[in-house]
């Protein structure tokens, strides 16, 4: 397991905001999205540089995914919606089925089309993941899932696995997955969060296949990948929430934080309401997948 002793970090523009979450970086537009879910609002930093740019949601935005069309599809409290941050509009795509226990939390692409995503509990009870299409609707994945975080599928062994994270159970999984059927094989644990003081949030992928992700409640932003923990990054804040590999060459990492105090014994750090660019970390992103609307 590596330290990253090089990395730097810079502040993204003058804005502070309370619940940063939902980092996606739009390389067709080099357009940088994310959210502050306390003011239910979708911000987005063309070539991730001033000035801000602001969309109010009905409710509130948790998980965010590109399309293959354009617009966004953002998980809100009633369901999956189309979000068009350019025209500003918002509208249903589907309800969530009953079994998602409530409404979702963080969601991705799955590389072939699909949507993955997964109940939203920030104190324990019944949770599930999810897959969604837009020409099928919804199908269960797994019915034990208390909080879901961070859906990435990455390559195994030349198999595509799916990694989710569980912020309760303060571990990430991975399955086998078949993203056109809609099935998954047993699950394993992929990264223990309690190991390093923490519990999942988001998570992103680099182009080697590397996970990176964040560790709430340590300071810490962790590389996983097949084999276990290969990399630590301490960050300035005690609640790092979401990754994203962004710029022209894919080699800056954003991060967002929760500013609010999550009960602990000192009150946020001021950087945990920016959004910061990492520099320095030798690797690259891979773009974002995106989800066929049509």
């Amino acid at each position: 397991m590596r330290e990253s002793e090089m990395a730097t970090f810079e502040r993204v523009g003058d804005f502070t905001l309370s619940w940063g979450e939902s980092l996606r970086w739009g390389d067709r537009r080099q357009r940088l999205y994310f959210v502050d879910c306390a003011t239910q609002t979708l911000h987005w930093l063309d070539h991730a540089e001033p000035p801000l740019h602001s969309m109010v949601l009905p409710t509130m935005p948790a998980g965010l995914v590109l399309t293959d069309a354009g617009p966004l599809v953002a998980c809100l409290d009633d369901g999956l919606h189309i979000v068009d941050p350019d025209a500003g509009t918002s509208e249903l795509l589907a309800a969530y089925p009953a079994g998602m226990h409530g409404r979702a939390n963080d969601a991705n692409a799955d590389g072939v089309g699909n949507l993955v995503t997964g109940t939203l509990n920030l104190v324990p009870g019944p949770g599930a993941s999810w897959w969604f299409s837009a020409d099928q609707g919804w199908r269960l994945l797994d019915d034990d899932i208390g909080n879901a975080n961070g859906p990435v599928v990455i390559d195994v062994h030349g198999r595509p696995t799916l990694v989710m994270a569980d912020t309760n159970a303060r571990v990430a999984y991975s399955y086998p997955y078949d993203g056109t059927s809609a099935t998954i094989g047993g699950r394993q644990v992929f990264a223990d969060h309690a190991a390093l003081g923490g519990a999942p949030d988001g998570a992103t992928v680099d182009a080697q296949g590397g996970v990176w992700s964040c560790v709430l409640g340590s300071g810490k932003i962790a590389r996983f990948t097949a084999t276990g923990l290969d990399r630590v990054v301490d960050v300035p804040m005690a609640n790092p929430s979401d990754v994203a590999f962004g710029g022209p060459n894919l080699d800056r990492l954003f991060v967002t934080s929760i500013a609010v105090n999550l009960g602990e014994d000192a009150p946020p750090a001021t950087e945990a309401g920016w959004v910061l660019a990492m520099d320095g970390l030798g690797v690259t992103g891979r773009p974002e997948s995106r989800f066929h609307l049509a």
